[in-house]
């Protein structure tokens, strides 16, 4: 399976004094893609323009993971947010095999510090 991810709009801000430096990390099951060293600076709007291929088997297949991180050099990289998809769900969806050309998805990020207990 592919994953494209184009672009994020208004990604939270995780640095005080500036805007994040943000880069994605796509994640399924034991396998982990991350653009750390292609990080977007001070750019809380950033194009990503970029493809990730995975294998996998259904059913079992893991849940997808997309996190968003704010890079950081000196004291360590912070989650600006993530999201995650039921792959499993859009594979054994009739309505969604039903499109000949998959649609642009628009995903909200959530951070566990947002989230109520």
């Amino acid at each position: 399976m592919r994953v494209y991810i184009v672009r994020a709009m208004n990604l939270a801000a995780r640095d005080s004094d500036s805007p994040s430096d943000p880069y994605v990390k796509v994640i399924l099951g034991e396998k982990i893609y991350t653009e750390r060293d292609n990080y977007k600076e001070d750019d809380m709007e950033p194009d990503i323009y970029k493809m990730f291929q995975f294998q996998s088997t259904f059913p079992g297949c893991p849940l997808l993971k997309i996190e968003f991180w704010d890079y950081d050099l000196l004291f360590g990289d912070d989650l600006i947010g993530a999201t995650t998809i039921d792959l499993e769900d859009r594979y054994f969806s009739s309505d969604f095999k039903a499109f000949q050309h998959k649609p642009i998805e628009h995903r909200q990020l959530h951070h566990y510090s947002t989230e109520m207990s």
